[in-house]
């Protein structure tokens, strides 16, 4: 399935009516070829293995419309069909089909439950299935055995019905027994039916997990498009419709455990940067209305982690995703990054998986009870949905066309003997416990949660031995999830899988410990784990341990990892209560991070020490401050900066400047802070010192010592200073506050660089006073209204001066014309004009680059342009000079007003229970804590400025777009 923006660039000029009538000529003169049969379709379709083979297992009749498959646990293979898509009337099923001579191929299909409402996601459980279909997930059971669901029951509802691409799906049972769902990107107040409100649980970008029994509900890291599949470690890998796969790394719960920690970053973008997530179809090009290129993904769906045995040894762990749009499936090996992944091409200019049928529609992926991967071919003239259509042609089409039709294919090694084996549905505890250790997932996952269902105590004795010498270490980990699953994982087993030889084994017991202080022991010793993934797994589990020696352990993993965001990230989220006494351990071991640092040594220190600050406890800032007195005869002091950085900020956010503590404090205590800020102020200067040196050296001047970076700040804006530094001088001027400070660089406006300037005025944005200056500036016309971005203009009317407010609202009005559809339509002409390629580079560098990425090169803080090559002139052009025109929810700013008067604003980058963080341009990014935010809001338009077009003028659009036009 996709998920697209309105194309409404179809309007009154000439090339949009030639654009019109082609496209309804091509959608309704019906000339074209029909439906392929299943053996025609068959032929069509191209591995790029030769060693592979496809085969036919189920079609119409037996099947119409699937989106998703799963088998249970007696073997009956469950196929969900939404029938329905795009737009009712509602006829939804799941089919049950059985091969009951066990040829591969299902010869009786019959219908489990009908009427479902865009049903679009399938879990065994409990004798029965889960379906997700919005507002609901249901649970369907036959109890009479007349092959019907007779029982059918709403396990939660309050999800939104939106785009009937875009509602929860995904169920997948998870190695922790919770069942995982995707968000889909509709969102959900959800409960379980008849609790009352208080019991809701928003979704708020987030995907979940659920337990069916109990109607329990937990919201966790990812915001998943389609899909939502797992490895055999039971690591998540969210996906949306142009972002073939993410990696789900820390919960957001662990990130919310410290109060004082305004950080929400959770999922890593694992998608090799070196090809972009180009896609190679085979199939004839296709009338598409939604902005992305399909010469990259656009419609990706039903994402999986193969975790079968029958295409060999070389795929397992492999990432697969559907394009539907384009006709293929795609393969990602995912290579270890860290405690993440690098998700790299397989075949480099081919796929896995590509059909010249432009009707087939893989839409899902899953692998089976023999170890094969079964592909869901949704088979269908249209797969894009009426809202990406322009609304004149939408009643012309039928969207519906061949919705009678369905195909599932199975991909296996040519001389794979498939095998399921006897169902483990009646099988007996100890075939099941055996289970737990067969090469494929399927049997793995069925049997623990089989076992957990039926809480079979029986199976304990026979678990705890395997958990401890079975042969496989995936076996031994399956033990640990379903004792755990049964209430029934003792101390000493998980102890012992501490200690297991496989890493695998190692990090799912550290993930299992969190929370038990018997292990107290074994997680300090897993602190000195060898792999890095262990270690960050007993970070996080150290955090919550009430143990002297946990600060101490986390110091050893800081002092390997510090360079690693995630492992970094993992060590800060435990330092609520530890930041002072882990400080004390990783400077006592490491006292050379006082002087130089790396750019993650440096992040940490500032980060620890902004927790001590936030504390705002006396003996702990004292033991902090007696560490910065600077070595005189150091040659550099970056660690001292970094950690007084931090503190500065953190006493900032309780309410105690660093400037009243050096008043308040005896001066013994903070004597060297002093001497540390005149050698910040060196540093500052010092044109050979790093640029991150330098950039972090001012911040902290701007918060201790303002008149002093306030002197320093216009030399520091200047061209030729480094990025680094030019950046952190226009985030000074919002820290220091000052209107005349803000006076002398606007005096010099004209010279400054674009990039500077868009920072500065953001940074102009963030307070009254600074606000004032700024505005009396665009009215004595020494800066233009069109420079500020819509981010800018909406953070200056939330200014609480109403005098001040009246005079931005009438700059406001006499600015960009309120009708933007009347600009594109008087700079069609542009369209007809020769454009330079190479001049439309540099306006794209110039004005463009600071929000957007093509080929690599930019910030990705807007869409990625690198693939709008195959976008019509005429959607570039109103792309270009209307881009609030349809703004995608991803892509809409928010503003920020904090407690002491700050305003941010920016993309909604990430968001937990406890902080936010927003992304402007140049990729900068503000986090927030909550509890330091007195207002949120939603401003509906995008950090792309209108008007554009007075910059670059006809010609200037001409070059710009010829620049876009190249591939």
């Amino acid at each position: 399935m996709i998920c697209s923006h309105v194309n409404s660039v179809l309007r009154s000029s000439r090339l949009a009516r030639r654009v019109f009538l082609g496209v309804w000529i091509s959608l309704t003169a019906g000339a074209g070829p029909g439906p392929l049969s299943p053996e025609d379709e068959r032929a069509t379709l191209r591995l790029i293995d030769p060693e592979l083979r496809i085969e036919l297992i189920a079609s119409e009749p037996d099947i119409a419309s699937p989106v998703a498959v799963a088998w249970d646990e007696a073997g009956r293979l469950f196929v969900v069909e939404m029938t329905d898509y795009p737009a009712g009337p509602k006829s939804g099923k799941v089919r049950m089909l059985v091969d009951r001579d066990g040829d591969g191929r299902y010869e009786t299909a019959s219908t489990f439950a009908d009427g479902l409402n865009f049903p679009n996601g399938v879990l065994p459980w409990n004798g029965g299935v889960l379906v997700t279909a919005a507002p609901d997930i249901v649970f369907l059971k036959d109890t009479n055995g007349d092959g019907v669901a007779d029982e059918r029951r709403v396990v939660l509802t309050g999800f939104v019905e939106g785009n009937q691409q875009l509602r929860v799906n995904g169920l997948t049972w998870g190695a922790d027994n919770w069942v995982y769902a995707a968000n889909g990107r509709s969102d959900g107040v959800v409960r379980r039916p008849g609790d009352p409100d208080a019991k809701a649980v928003p979704l708020n970008r987030h995907d979940f997990r659920f337990r069916p029994d109990t109607g329990e509900i937990q919201v966790v890291s990812g915001f998943s498009q389609f899909g939502l599949p797992r490895d055999d470690w039971g690591r998540r890998f969210p996906s949306w419709n142009t972002i073939p796969i993410r990696h789900a790394v820390i919960e957001e719960r662990v990130l919310s455990r410290n109060k004082y920690l305004a950080e929400s970053a959770s999922v890593a973008s694992i998608l090799d940067p070196a090809d972009g997530g180009r896609v190679f179809p085979i199939s004839p090009a296709q009338t598409t209305f939604n902005r992305e290129s399909t010469a990259y993904f656009n419609a990706t769906c039903g994402p999986t982690i193969y975790r079968g045995d029958v295409l060999g040894d070389a795929y397992k762990g492999d990432a697969f995703v559907c394009e539907s749009l384009t006709n293929l499936v795609q393969r990602r090996v995912l290579e270890q990054r860290g405690p993440t992944f690098l998700a790299r091409r397989a075949e480099a200019d081919r796929e896995f998986l590509a059909s010249t049928d432009p009707c087939f529609r893989p839409v899902n992926l899953t692998t089976g009870p023999d170890g094969a991967l079964y592909v869901v071919d949704f088979y269908r003239e249209m797969v894009e949905h009426p809202q990406f259509v322009p609304e004149a042609l939408r009643k012309s089409v039928d969207f519906r066309r061949w919705n009678n039709r369905g195909r599932l294919w199975r991909i296996s090694k040519k001389d794979a003997k498939l095998a399921v084996g006897p169902p483990l549905g009646k099988a007996p505890t100890a075939v099941l416990v055996a289970s737990l250790e067969h090469i494929n997932a399927w049997q793995r996952d069925t049997a623990q949660r089989l076992l957990v269902e039926r809480h079979d105590t029986a199976a304990i004795p026979a678990l705890a031995a395997l958990a401890n010498a079975g042969a496989t270490p995936l076996g031994r980990a399956h033990a640990l999830w379903t004792l755990d699953g049964l209430g029934s994982l003792d101390d000493a087993v998980l102890a012992r899988a501490l200690s297991d030889p496989n890493a695998g084994v190692r990090e799912a017991a550290a993930k299992l410990a969190d929370g038990r202080p018997g292990l107290a022991d074994a997680l300090v010793k897993a602190a000195d784990a060898p792999e890095i993934r262990v270690r960050f797994q007993a970070a996080i589990a150290l955090g919550d341990l009430a143990d002297d020696r946990a600060a101490g352990a986390l110091a050893k993993i800081a002092a390997r990892d510090a360079d690693d965001e995630w492992a970094r990230l993992a060590v800060l989220s435990g330092l609520g209560e530890k930041a002072d006494r882990f400080l004390q351990a990783l400077l006592d071991d490491d006292p050379e991070w006082l002087a130089a640092t790396s750019p993650g040594q440096a992040r940490l220190l500032a980060a620890a020490a902004s927790i001590v600050g936030a504390r705002n406890r006396p003996d702990e800032l004292r033991k902090l401050a007696a560490r910065l007195s600077p070595d005189p005869n150091a040659a550099s002091v970056a660690g001292r900066i970094a950690l007084l950085d931090g503190l500065s900020d953190g006493l900032s956010r309780a309410g105690r400047p660093l400037h009243a503590l050096l008043k308040e404090g005896p001066a013994e205590a903070f004597k060297g802070i002093s001497a540390l800020l005149d050698r910040a102020a060196k540093v500052v200067s010092a044109a050979d010192a790093p640029p991150a040196d330098r950039a972090q050296a001012l911040a902290l001047l701007a918060r201790c010592r303002p008149e002093a970076c306030a002197e320093a700040v216009p030399g520091l804006l200047a061209p030729g200073q480094p990025d680094a530094v030019q950046s952190a001088s226009a985030r000074a001027v919002a820290e220091v506050g000052s209107p005349e400070l803000a006076g002398r660089i606007l005096e010099r406006w004209g010279a400054l660089p674009t990039r500077v300037r868009r920072e500065v005025l953001s940074a102009l944005t963030t307070s009254a006073p600074l606000a004032d200056r700024l505005v009396t500036a665009i009215e004595d016309e020494e800066v233009a209204m069109t420079e500020l971005a819509p981010a800018d203009r909406d953070a200056l009317r939330l200014t609480p001066d109403a005098a001040l407010r009246a005079r931005i609202e009438k700059l406001l009005a006499k600015s960009a014309p309120a009708d933007r559809g009347a600009v594109v339509l008087k700079f069609q002409p542009s369209l007809e004009l020769k454009g330079d390629a190479q001049r439309g580079g540099e306006l794209f560098a110039k004005n463009c680059q600071t929000c957007h990425q093509r080929q690599g090169k930019g910030n990705r803080v807007g869409p990625d342009l690198s693939g709008v090559a195959g976008r019509p002139p005429a959607a570039l052009l109103k792309d270009i000079l209307d881009p609030n025109a349809d703004v995608s929810p991803d892509f809409s700013t928010f503003l920020v007003v904090t407690k002491r008067g700050q305003t941010f604003s920016g993309l909604l980058a990430e968001e937990t229970a406890s902080s936010l963080k927003l992304r402007a341009a140049e990729g900068i990014e503000q986090s927030v804590l909550r509890s330091e935010i007195e207002a949120l809001r939603p401003s509906g338009r995008t950090l792309m400025p209108e008007g554009l077009e007075e910059t670059l003028g006809p010609q200037g659009l001409a070059d710009l777009i010829a620049f876009l036009k190249q591939p």
